[in-house]
């Protein structure tokens, strides 16, 4: 992450966390100095001005031009944002090609959440005809980039067989990787139940293999 993007991001959560008693002209200034870099067309400042005012004001019709102007400078966090307005008919009118259309530039750009989102849409039918091999195509390109949901996802289609070739060594790999950054407890002991129990379905020569892929795992781009 860019220190200006770290930053900006350490900004917005601090102004969304203050209490209904803070000083509001120490907000209005933060706000203020965000407006200000992204009226001179810094795309990171837009994009949080954007998130400011969707999450924090509630001033949904200029928090969308905000997310609008960032992702003309194909900012993939601001495409992403659009593909969940439009996906859930939040601010905007629902729509699940428009939706799909943000989530594919998106992921063009490189956001692993966009590459899950559009497996979604294939294994669910929605704007496209439903496709279990190509939702599982989007999920294994989100997966590698690190995205939770995708690993999940995933690992079912592989413990399922569908989609793919029923592979329980893949399904351990991918249910371990979401578990290992899984944020609430029950999630957790969720995902490491299907894995035990992909790894009761294999030899242990197999299972030994499974258990040095997961080791030796890294998110794509950091290999």
């Amino acid at each position: 992450m860019s220190s200006l993007l770290m930053l900006s991001a350490i900004l917005v959560s601090l102004i969304l966390a203050q209490p209904a008693s803070a000083d509001s002209t120490d907000v209005e200034h933060a706000i203020a100095a965000v407006r200000m870099r992204a009226g001179k067309g810094d795309v990171v400042a837009q994009f949080s001005l954007g998130s400011l005012l969707y999450y924090g004001r509630e001033q949904t019709a200029e928090s969308v031009d905000w997310f609008r102007k960032a992702a003309a400078q194909r900012y993939a966090p601001a495409e992403y944002q659009l593909g969940q307005l439009y996906d859930f008919g939040f601010a905007v009118a629902q729509d699940d090609r428009a939706a799909l259309d943000w989530y594919r530039r998106a992921a063009d750009h490189g956001s692993a959440a966009a590459h899950r989102a559009i497996g979604d849409f294939y294994q669910k039918g929605r704007g496209v005809a439903a496709d279990a091999a190509e939702a599982a195509r989007w999920y294994r390109r989100g997966a590698d980039g690190d995205d939770i949901r995708a690993q999940y996802q995933l690992g079912n289609l592989y413990f399922t067989g569908t989609g793919v070739s029923q592979d329980y060594a893949s399904a351990y790999l991918w249910f371990s990787l979401a578990a290992s950054q899984a944020p609430l407890e029950d999630n957790r002991k969720g995902l490491l139940e299907l894995r035990n129990i992909a790894a009761a379905r294999m030899p242990a020569e197999v299972l030994a293999d499974a258990q040095r892929r997961v080791t030796a795992w890294k998110p794509s781009g950091a290999r």
